[in-house]
């Protein structure tokens, strides 16, 4: 069974914190249906959902709940709007990308004048797949996300670069990699979104770097 933690908005503006099995279910409890909501949410109705991890198991759900709970206002903020790392000792614990009453749908980064982007966003577009979609250059991928991303794609890390991209070349990394360290790589990764290879799907349980339309029909049959 999987876990999730959540923040949740209130009306009033405060965020609240808590973990569940259904994200949706939840919201509705939080929103007064069932008479199973938190105590706090009884006072404070919930607008919407700020952000939300799926957990492996009921443990590490809790320690992302009690690592968000010691968090200020201001840093929970922060880590909304992606500008405050939890950590990669929390990154088994995946960041997703939700609707306001917790619906999961995927998240789709793309770069506007890349024409594979241009025939994947086509290919989800054929399926009727629900997916929120992300310039690279223009909200590049955080490191949190990054190392979530690259851990759920079962892939070596290089496969996260660009490396047939300008910025690759320019900076010589097909001979600088093998002497940095996964965590100078994916440091440099998230400098600079043009350096990340694109499209990547991330979906709640899998994550395709590149397209390559025999995988995505795998995870993405008609």
């Amino acid at each position: 069974m999987a876990y999730y933690t959540y923040i949740l908005r209130c009306k009033d503006g405060s965020l609240y914190t808590g973990i569940t099995t259904h994200l949706a279910r939840r919201f509705a409890e939080h929103a007064g249906l069932g008479g199973r909501g938190a105590k706090y949410t009884a006072s404070h109705p919930p607008l919407r959902y700020e952000a939300a991890w799926r957990a492996p198991h009921r443990a590490a759900a809790q320690r992302l709940e009690h690592r968000l709970k010691a968090l200020s206002k201001s840093q929970k903020e922060r880590l909304i709007l992606g500008t405050l790392s939890i950590g990669p000792d929390l990154m088994q614990c995946t960041p997703l990308h939700i609707t306001q009453d917790g619906g999961i749908i995927m998240l789709f980064i793309c770069y506007a004048r890349c024409t594979t982007c241009h025939k994947a966003r086509a290919f989800l577009d054929g399926r009727d797949a629900a997916y929120q979609s992300r310039d690279i250059k223009e909200q590049n991928p955080t490191e949190d996300e990054l190392r979530s991303w690259h851990r759920l794609s079962g892939l070596p890390l290089k496969r996260f670069f660009n490396t047939s991209g300008q910025q690759y070349r320019a900076l010589e990394l097909s001979k600088k990699l093998p002497h940095m360290t996964e965590d100078e790589q994916f440091s440099l990764l998230a400098s600079d979104g043009m350096l990340v290879r694109r499209p990547i799907l991330v979906a709640e349980d899998f994550v395709l770097v590149g397209f390559k339309p025999s995988e995505w029909e795998e995870r993405l049959p008609v």
